[in-house]
């Protein structure tokens, strides 16, 4: 019994060791296998890294390019620019030319038609001459119109003067007028107290004007104008100037009470 207990203990011993010995060699080929996929992995890496830098100097080498690019465009502008302005100036320059050709041949044309006598080389002796004599004309033109203004003044006082004797003697012929006033009486209303007169504005009448009532060398009555109208005045009857016994009538002549003194 013993034996054959040893006997499998030695068999088992041995299967166990054979097992192990073929499981070393399998992990050992596993971590062999693992350090070739490490290794791998890692020129892999180095690889890629490598690409990577050469993606990164590619991308540079572009910026570094467009940024040559973007200089080369704003030198272009930048040129265009300065051909613009020179043909700008091109242009202008033409154009001052042109102008002072077409100046030069208008001076050529008036030095043509200077005075007889007169030379470019003395126009400037001649300008200060004229200058001189156009001070000149000017003093005495400005001496005439202080004479003239001083002429014009007097001129003014006697025509005020004038006007004045012109409005006195219009005055006195209205005073005279309206002195010589001899109106006739149109109606008479008893019953109101008033009449009506041939006479207005441009005989002088006025409101409260005071007028004398005859009949042929008879004093009839006095009379106070109330108001007057174009050619006609209403006048109110004085009742106790009236003379006793008569009585004012149509066809009444009529005078001023007081006459005006000139």
């Amino acid at each position: 019994m013993t034996k054959v207990l040893f006997i499998l203990s030695a068999v088992v011993i041995l299967v166990a060791s054979f097992f192990a010995y073929q499981n070393g060699r399998e992990f050992a080929a596993v971590r062999l296998s693992i350090a070739g996929i490490n290794t791998n992995i890692k020129t892999e890496q180095a690889a890629d890294k490598v690409v990577v830098g050469q993606v990164n100097q590619l991308v540079a080498d572009i910026g570094r390019v467009q940024g040559e690019l973007d200089v080369e465009a704003e030198k272009l502008k930048a040129q265009k620019n300065k051909l613009a302005q020179a043909e700008s100036e091109t242009t202008r320059t033409q154009e001052e030319l042109d102008g002072k050709v077409k100046k030069q041949q208008e001076l050529a044309v008036k030095l043509d038609k200077l005075p007889k006598g007169m030379k470019p080389e003395t126009i400037a002796e001649d300008i200060a001459r004229m200058r001189k004599e156009k001070l000149e004309f000017e003093a005495q033109a400005e001496a005439k119109k202080k004479e003239t203004t001083a002429e014009e003044e007097k001129i003014a006082g006697v025509q005020k003067r004038l006007e004045d004797v012109v409005r006195k003697i219009e005055e006195r012929r209205k005073n005279f007028d309206r002195n010589s006033l001899t109106a006739r009486i149109l109606a008479v209303n008893h019953d109101w107290g008033f009449v009506v007169i041939d006479a207005g504005k441009s005989t002088g009448l006025t409101q409260d004007t005071k007028l004398i009532v005859t009949r042929g060398a008879l004093t009839v009555g006095k009379i106070s104008v109330m108001s007057v109208e174009g050619s006609r005045a209403m006048a109110a009857i004085v009742p106790d100037a009236v003379i006793n016994g008569l009585t004012i009538m149509p066809g009444d002549r009529v005078i001023l009470e007081n006459l005006v003194q000139n």
